[in-house]
């Protein structure tokens, strides 16, 4: 099988040579200081940022770099969602985050550890689902093979100052929010993947009769805001990856009289907040006020202007 990183550039049609010029702000961070970038992605618009490039934890986050492996393994090699997938005995190293109470040998759908992956911080659904693509690479190293492929969706990205040490939030890695913005980014490519991080609650089944509801713990979502995930941790703190959207708008450039049509999406991080209703202020308040933003910058045309420019894979 080919290496899964060249199948994410071939597959998705992206390529992934990310870089941050500047981001304007002190970016050696503070342990009791929240990092947080709020972007507009189809123009790379740093809106709003502080601390972007300090290293920290991000907790379940790193769920999504998880779910993102998988799911250009599953659309590039069309493998079947209702693939009955096995429990392997690593799976269930976490018992305070196996959230489906997932045990040695049980079966669950490709489809459904990828809910539990996504929606919820379930770390034995996550690692169940590394076991089985990692498998399809290395079946001596499924688990060490799928971390490295984390890694490398990381590096080509851009995303220099993170490193994955586990399949899932259960094991610290660390990131920025500027490179947690790069992934985030990197999920809303994906529409299946949007999709999933979009859904309220979903009943998933284990071992083909046991029926769990599972609800999004992403208290944001709304009619616009579809995605993307929380977590919170005592290591993370409270973290977010939130996204918004808006339909297409057409504007003209005061300085030469010429009319473009601009895709709209924001995209928000933020790591390591206090409390999980401060995080959610936070990130709502920077939906709503970098859509004003957005709407100043929209008919200028100050694009030289690069440390208020986040460099993101082009289509």
């Amino acid at each position: 099988m080919k290496n899964i990183t060249n199948i994410i550039m071939a597959g998705a049609g992206v390529a992934l040579c990310a870089l941050l010029t500047s981001c304007t702000t002190d970016d050696a961070g503070n342990p009791g200081t929240p990092s947080y970038i709020a972007l507009e992605t189809n123009s790379g618009r740093i809106l709003f940022s502080s601390n972007t490039n300090a290293k920290r934890p991000i907790g379940m986050l790193a769920n999504m770099a998880n779910a993102a492996v998988a799911m250009d393994w599953i659309e590039t090699q069309n493998i079947d969602r209702n693939r009955q997938i096995t429990v392997p005995r690593e799976a269930v190293r976490w018992p305070h985050t196996n959230l489906l109470g997932l045990q040695v040998g049980d079966t669950i759908s490709i489809r459904d550890a990828l809910y539990a992956t996504v929606l919820t911080d379930d770390s034995a659904a996550a690692a169940t689902l590394a076991h089985a693509c990692g498998a399809a690479l290395s079946p001596n190293a499924p688990e060490s093979t799928f971390i490295s492929q984390m890694n490398k969706l990381a590096r080509s990205l851009g995303m220099f100052t993170t490193y994955f040490k586990g399949t899932n939030g259960a094991v610290v890695s660390q990131s920025s929010a500027r490179d947690m913005a790069l992934l985030a980014t990197y999920v809303t490519t994906n529409q299946s993947l949007l999709a999933i991080c979009s859904m309220p609650s979903v009943t998933v089944t284990v071992n083909g009769t046991r029926r769990v509801t599972i609800h999004n713990g992403n208290k944001l979502l709304s009619s616009s805001v579809d995605g993307i995930k929380v977590a919170r941790s005592k290591s993370a703190g409270a973290c977010v990856m939130a996204t918004s959207r808006r339909s297409s708008v057409r504007r003209t450039n005061p300085s030469t009289g010429q009319q473009s049509v601009y895709a709209q999406r924001l995209v928000t991080v933020i790591l390591g907040e206090p409390s999980s209703q401060q995080r959610y202020n936070m990130a709502a308040r920077f939906l709503r006020d970098g859509w004003e933003e957005w709407e100043k910058w929209l008919p200028t045309n100050d694009i030289q202007d690069r440390k208020k420019f986040l460099l993101l894979p082009k289509q």
